[in-house]
Order: structure tokens, then sequence, then C-alpha cells
């Protein structure tokens, strides 16, 4: 089928010269291309959907679709799309249904945007600028998506957040310690724990054992509890013959290993 609305509207959304100011969800918002400024940005944008590369210019430059497009206008393409294709398939279910128009047509084509997007390597900064935020709501959005990230297999999603972990003090008040359980739970997504263990090992070595760090301890050893145990065999029989850990910690760890 070769669609082609006729008497596109000469807004900017229908202009060839505008881009989605997301790939990860559908927007209204996007930029034009021959706005000079996304000159040295281009090929990232367009090329390898990388818009990481200049997020905070988009963020600052981006405009509804709706507004009226300018004398360069230049009117979109028609597309040809496959009658059997996700997108062939809504186009023609809204035609039949008397509901296919400008509006409809364009979420059509923001889904399908969507949808070919290659998650696997999709750009992170945007969820890794999160996690740098003062606000510890941010933080939390961009822990959650990473973590969304690495359960569909996104590895520089897992090396971002595991090397952010990495720098987390030990725990010292419950807030501290929900904090770090709830990226321990969303790094659990990846493929392998193996990245995981020596990492939670140290976190044995260097968090105190008391009242306040007990949840925390619980967790890691239920991660441990639950990897292979060719990997944390000679790290946690190493540990029952530390004096410093406590009787109860060494039961937990013979539960492990025996």
């Amino acid at each position: 089928m070769k669609d082609n609305i006729e008497e596109l509207e000469r807004i900017c959304f229908n202009c060839n010269q505008f881009l989605p100011a997301s790939m990860n969800e559908a927007t209204e918002f996007g930029i034009c291309l021959m706005d000079e400024v996304f000159e040295p940005y281009i090929e990232e944008l367009l090329e390898n959907s990388n818009f990481a590369s200049c997020q905070d210019l988009i963020d600052c430059k981006k405009f509804p679709g709706e507004r009226e497009a300018c004398e360069n206008f230049e009117e979109s393409e028609s597309i040809e799309i496959d009658d059997e294709s996700p997108l062939g398939r809504e186009i023609n279910r809204l035609r039949k249904t008397g509901n296919l128009n400008i509006e409809t047509l364009k979420e059509a084509l923001l889904k399908e945007q969507i949808r070919n997007i290659d998650w696997k390597t999709m750009p992170v900064g945007k969820y890794v600028r999160q996690l740098e935020s003062p606000k510890k709501e941010e933080q939390e959005k961009g822990i959650s998506s990473l973590g969304g990230m690495i359960a569909i297999g996104n590895e520089e999603a897992f090396k971002e957040l595991f090397e952010y972990f990495k720098k987390l003090p030990p725990p010292k008040t419950l807030d501290e310690v929900y904090f770090k359980k709830k990226i321990l739970r969303q790094l659990e997504h990846h493929k392998t724990m193996s990245p995981l263990v020596p990492q939670l090992i140290d976190e044995l070595y260097n968090t105190p054992s008391n009242n306040t760090t007990r949840q925390w301890i619980t967790d890691i050893f239920r991660f441990l509890g639950n990897s292979p145990i060719e990997e944390v065999r000679a790290p946690l029989e190493k540990m029952l013959e530390d004096n410093r850990f406590s009787y109860r910690i060494k039961r937990k760890i013979k539960d492990i290993l025996y």
C-alpha cells in the first residue's frame, strides 16, 4: 500500500526536517534539523539515533510539531507501507473504521518509531544524568529506567548502573539501606550474576553488622545464595576463617556452602 495523505497541513510535524524530540516515547515535540545548532550532531541523530549526544540542546530547542511551518517547509515524502506490517495493519484498521486522519496517522507513526528502536543499543545518557541529580526522586527514576534497559539486554545500562553502585559508600542509615537494595534489585536483571559477586563480597567486609544494616546484609546473602556455587565458594570459605565475622554471619555462610 502506498499511504499518501493528501493536502498535508503546513505544520512542522509534516515537514521532512522535523525530528521527534524523543525516541523513547510518543511526543508532540520535536526539533528542526535545519537549525544550525544541530549541524554537528546530524549524523548521531539520524544514523545512530543517539539523542544523548545533544540532549540538553534538544530539551532547550524543542517545540510543538503543531506549529505553523516556516517558508522552508518541505513536505514529508510518501511512505510505502507493507499491508501485513504492524503499521500497515493499524492504518488499514483506522481507514476501515473511518478514523484515519492526521492525528491518528501521527500517533501510528510515532508508535512505529518506538517499535523499531533497538533497545539493546539504545543510549542511556538521559538516565545516567538522572542518577547524578541531587533530587532523590530523579535518582530513583534513573535507577528504574536503567533496570528496565538491563532487563532487555542493554549492556551499557548495566555498566553505568553498576559503576554508580560501586561508588556508593557502605550504608549507615535505613534510607541508604533501602536505596542500595533498590539498585541491587535492578542489577539482578542482568543475564549473569558473575560481575556482582566480588562487589557484594566487598560489601560484607566493609558494612558494619547492626540492626540498621541487617536488611542489606540479608539481601546480599540472598543474592550469593542464588549465585553459582563455584563463583562464591572460595570467597565465602575465606570469610569463615576471618575472626571479624560474627557467629550469625558465619552461620549464613555455612547455609550457602553446605
